[in-house]
């Protein structure tokens, strides 16, 4: 015959205690790693937006240095000098531009809670979205100044000798930006939220769209 053996209810809720303090310790443990191994992916989805940024820095080191030695040696030449001067600044405004978006990557705390780390995200989304517009819009009108500005480089003057390339490439410009912000207002119609995002995800870049997709991951495991 089997004789019941007493149980010590305190005891009994002391070994309870201890057992959900172990697991809530794994827990915590399972999803610092979790958040870990997150992070460090997002900051990897980031790393091609950087190198890019500085490859940017570059190229408007290299505008900037073009530019200088045209407009500086046709001071006298006043097609020249405007072009040089224009394509000087646009080099300061690729350096602004990366050197902001740089900053903007440092910055993020990937050790800070998800939420502000996915606010820090928003921020460089936006700067990117409207540096990347004014950057590549401008080459509508741009490259007919930094042509002018490669050819006298190389000895020769475009706007002197072909002067209906100018004049064409401003039509050209025109027509273009007006195309452009008609197709923006088309792809903003409700009727097509697919091309919307299609639009948003291509000014958005592949970088930040892999980031953002590991924060929701971790935000979604969170709400879990």
């Amino acid at each position: 015959m089997t004789q019941d053996l007493p149980v010590d209810l305190d005891d009994l809720k002391l070994a309870w205690q201890r057992l959900d303090q172990r697991l809530e310790v794994q827990n915590k443990l399972a999803w610092e790693q979790l958040k870990d191994t997150k992070m460090a992916k997002a900051r990897a989805g980031l790393r091609p937006l950087y190198w890019g940024q500085v490859a940017q820095t570059l190229v408007g080191v290299m505008v900037i240095l073009l530019s200088v030695e045209v407009w500086t040696r046709h001071r006298q030449v006043s097609h020249l000098l405007i072009a040089g001067l224009i394509t000087h600044l646009y080099g300061v405004l690729l350096i602004i531009f990366a050197g902001r978006t740089l900053w903007l990557i440092s910055r993020i705390d990937y050790a800070a809670p998800v939420v502000t780390i996915q606010q820090y995200l928003a921020e460089l989304r936006r700067f990117y979205v409207v540096g990347g517009m004014v950057i590549g819009l401008a080459w509508w009108y741009l490259w007919m100044p930094f042509m002018m500005v490669l050819f006298a480089w190389l000895g020769a003057d475009l706007y002197r000798n072909a002067p209906s390339v100018i004049y064409s490439g401003l039509a050209i410009g025109t027509a273009g930006l007006l195309v452009t912000w008609l197709f923006h207002v088309w792809s903003r119609n409700p009727r097509r939220p697919g091309l919307a995002r299609s639009v948003d995800d291509a000014l958005t870049g592949s970088s930040l769209r892999r980031a953002q997709a590991v924060l929701d991951d971790v935000k979604q495991f969170e709400r879990e």
